[in-house]
């Protein structure tokens, strides 16, 4: 006898995605219409999404941004404790300064959340969701600080300038902890 749940299936391969769920498989998205789970269920489905998005973030040590941004993703849907899980993510990115540049940026611009979206950033989350703001800034600062040069320079479109990806990346951090922090910094 299988117990499996379609629906849950469905919600956690998409990674709570009801829009690409609608586009990938019409199916799945009229079940997960008809059974509309309650927020509470979804916060069930979202941990489990996040256990896996932590079991796998350092699979591929290229792409640590991409699940970096998927569990700020999932956490910015604010179904979970997010103290319990914001804290997780910031015990992983205590060690992510060992990263290549191209992850940090892109990280560093995912807190921010990528300029045009900074209410769906990290620093957004924390700042206005949790107590955790002070842990942020001192992680933060640990990863935002790398120096970069044209021998960094990537042979990939958006990377052919690393040194000023880096310093925007860097700015738009600042600027957007400045609007959403709630810590009287002197430096960031």
């Amino acid at each position: 006898m299988n117990n499996a749940d379609p629906v849950k299936e469905s919600y956690v391969r998409f990674q709570g995605s009801t829009f690409h769920m609608a586009r990938e498989d019409r199916a799945a998205y009229e079940r997960y219409l008809q059974q509309n789970p309650g927020e509470d269920l979804l916060g069930k489905w979202d941990e489990e999404i996040l256990e896996g998005l932590f079991a796998a973030l350092r699979e591929d040590e290229e792409n640590v941004w991409l699940r970096h941004n998927q569990i700020i993703t999932v956490l910015n849907r604010r179904r979970v404790d997010l103290n319990y899980w914001v804290s997780r993510l910031l015990d992983e990115m205590e060690k992510m300064t060992e990263l290549d540049k191209k992850n940090k940026i892109i990280i560093l611009e995912t807190m921010s959340g990528h300029n045009s979206r900074e209410d769906l950033g990290g620093v957004h989350l924390i700042c206005l969701y949790t107590d955790l703001e002070e842990r942020m800034v001192k992680v933060m600062n640990e990863l935002k600080n790398f120096y970069c040069d044209d021998y960094d320079n990537l042979n990939t479109i958006g990377w052919n300038n690393i040194i000023d990806r880096h310093l925007c990346a860097v700015n738009d951090y600042v600027r957007v902890y400045k609007k959403y922090g709630k810590l009287n910094l002197s430096t960031l």
